[in-house]
């Protein structure tokens, strides 16, 4: 008799560091308590699952029953658990240490919580790069999951996906199981019946594995009502059960199916799942990438679309200089605490900080989301904070975003200012060593795919359940978007931006800037004060004082758990504030000056659709009169009521 055909079921529950707290109580409601309690009445029906190390924390924190119910699937056996890195990066970025200790930490997480050490392991956003099969070999992991479009990619043909893979990197080894892109789609919108019929018809022997987010059941738009009212998982399970019952499907669990059999070698590219590839590319070759994927769907004769691509996760970091800089943020920290002998507190802060949701931006990634790309700095200031003795005064000259040119970071007791002299020597970074908080971090407005005009017919097809999150917005590139990134001290002359490099001499406790254009010369001068950054100006004309300059100062107050949509920018005596409900520390810019603020309001897509997401505020400076010179100090300030505030720690191992 022939062997039935298998299924694996793999969901990933996750909810990232810094997270609005009513989002993540609202999944645990809708969402994670109500799928446990379902599989629970289909114990034949074996499940491998995911939780990641920052959403198990809140769950223990905040909805310990999510954990009972857990314990009690796993107890009974019906529930394998898959490690990780603990709080969910992106493994691939990590510095090699912290990809060790990311597992680890997870790994040793659950045993204590569960009491088994995790064989499998879920990659964040199923990122790939080749050397991860040796780390992933080194922390004992036997296998992990990708996206079928990676086995493609590497030449493998459908009709040998059902079975395992094992890549090497140095003569170190992992298995790999492929993870049906189909499945992904239908699963939990089409009839079960149908979704059910199709495994059931496959070859024999054949593993079809579904994987993806477990928010789809029950927290993605829609879903609570098709997954629980309309009982779409409970006929889903119910269609399983009577297949395993008749012999006509056999359901394992993933780490079952990747024990099984002489495992295939395969080479495979640097990957993640195909949107993701897609979102990574800059926005005119994403468009045209969708446009091409849009034909090809509709004929492919010689079956070359498993082959068009886009660009592997590290393409944000090309896309977003706001990225790229957080990236080379967290990677500098990394060896700061390292080489301050990894002090316990400071490690689970630097771990905090690599959590992935911010560094990316797609349907619904976070870039945008100033909680979660704020938080990050929050924690990564706050890892290098506690590892080592801050520096008090002076200047250091280093590539510090990654685009091999030099930059300045100029250091006071109250933190330190790093400066792009490529970028009309803009403060790109403020640092608040008390606040820990990055007060100039602020997005940009950049232009995305979902803003251009008649994008939804060139959309790869509506059927795809990301597609109606991404419909055009109704903002066209007449809306005013930034060329690239914009920090604090942006000078402009007669309304023009001086995004142009200016000549550097650099000074005991700060710098000397200038730049030259069309007979005009503007002049900079940027010195640590014990209690801010102090802004010195002169524009000439013909070596005469002139009129016409105006400096912009872009800032964002991190405050915990909040949207910066109370961002607000006020007068006080000595000059005007950025500041909002809830932050940790407010940017006071002192001085005697005209001002007018406006907030940047970015669009972007969330899991809700195109959101006006507030990324912070801008305030534009000019001289009183027709004065040629100017002085303005930047001062961050702690704010009132946050002196002392304390963050909470990771979960330990019991």
């Amino acid at each position: 008799m022939a062997e039935a055909p298998r299924l694996a079921l793999v969901v990933h529950f996750h909810q990232p560091v810094d997270n609005l707290e009513r989002v993540v109580a609202r999944a645990a409601r809708r969402c994670y308590l109500p799928f446990l309690e379902a599989i629970a009445g289909y114990p034949e029906v074996p499940f491998t699952l995911h939780y990641s190390g920052c959403l198990l924390a809140w769950l223990e924190r905040l909805a310990p029953v999510v954990l009972e119910r857990l314990r009690e699937r796993v107890s009974a056996g019906q529930v394998e658990l898959l490690g990780g890195g603990l709080e969910e990066p992106i493994l691939a970025s990590l510095p090699g240490l912290d990809r060790a200790a990311q597992i680890g930490r997870m790994a040793s997480l659950l045993e204590s919580w569960f009491g088994e050490r995790p064989q499998g392991l879920w990659l964040a956003e199923r990122v790939w790069e080749p050397d991860l099969a040796s780390t992933l070999s080194r922390a004992g992991i036997q296998y992990t999951i990708l996206d079928d479009s990676a086995l493609k990619a590497a030449g493998v043909e459908e009709d040998q996906l059902g079975g395992v893979f094992v890549t090497e990197h140095q003569g170190l080894t992992v298995r790999v199981l492929a993870a049906s892109r189909g499945l992904r789609y239908r699963i939990p919108y089409s009839p079960p019946k149908s979704v059910v019929g199709e495994m059931v018809a496959s070859s024999p022997g054949r593993l079809s594995l579904y994987a993806d987010d477990g928010e789809k059941f029950g927290e993605w738009p829609g879903t609570s009502r098709q997954v629980y009212r309309r009982r779409w998982l409970e006929r889903f399970l119910e269609r399983l059960r009577e297949e395993a019952h008749g012999g006509r499907l056999r359901l394992v669990q993933a780490g079952e199916a990747a024990r099984q059999g002489a495992p295939t070698p395969v080479q495979l590219p640097s990957s993640s799942y195909d949107e993701m590839m897609t979102w990574a590319l800059p926005t005119p070759a994403r468009h045209r990438l969708e446009v091409a994927s849009a034909q090809l769907a509709a004929s492919d004769p010689l079956q070359v679309a498993p082959h068009l691509r886009g660009v592997p996760w590290r393409g944000f970091q090309a896309k977003y200089p706001e990225v790229a800089r957080l990236q080379q943020q967290m990677v500098r920290v990394s060896g700061v605490v390292s080489s301050h002998g990894n002090p316990e507190a400071a490690v689970a802060e630097l771990h905090r900080g690599q959590c992935n949701c911010g560094y990316w931006h797609g349907t619904f990634g976070g870039a945008y989301l100033t909680f979660l790309r704020l938080g990050l700095w929050h924690h990564l200031i706050r890892a290098e904070r506690i590892a080592s003795r801050p520096r008090q005064w002076g200047v250091e000259v280093a590539d510090l975003d990654g685009d091999g040119l030099p930059e300045l970071r100029i250091f006071g007791p109250w933190g330190y200012a790093t400066v792009d002299p490529q970028l009309g020597a803009q403060v790109v970074e403020l640092v608040s060593w008390e606040a820990e908080a990055n007060l100039v971090a602020v997005m940009g407005r950049h232009l995305e795919a979902y803003h251009l005009e008649g994008r939804a017919a060139s959309a790869p097809t509506p059927a795809l359940e990301l597609a109606p999150l991404e419909a055009p917005s109704g903002v066209t590139a007449s809306q005013p978007f930034d060329s690239g990134e914009v920090g604090a001290l942006r000078d402009s002359v007669d309304g023009v931006a001086w995004d142009l490099p200016y000549e550097v001499v650099v000074l005991p406790t700060g710098a000397s800037f200038s730049a030259v254009s069309d007979g005009v010369r503007l002049s900079k001068r940027l010195t640590a004060t014990p209690s801010g950054l102090l802004a010195s100006y002169r524009l000439e004309r013909g070596g005469v004082p002139a009129a016409g300059l105006a400096v912009e100062v872009r800032a964002c107050p991190f405050a915990p758990g909040r949207k910066a949509d109370s961002l607000a920018a006020r007068r006080f005596p000595g000059g005007v504030r950025v500041m909002q409900a809830g932050s940790t520390g407010r940017l006071a810019i002192k001085g005697h000056f005209d001002y007018r603020w406006e907030r940047i309001v970015a669009v972007g897509s969330t899991l809700n659709g195109v959101e006006r997401l507030v990324q912070g505020a801008a305030v534009s400076v000019a001289p009183l009169g027709a004065a040629g010179a100017l002085e303005i100090e930047l001062v961050p300030e702690v704010a009132e009521g946050a002196r002392g505030r304390g963050r909470g720690a990771a979960p330990a191992a019991r």
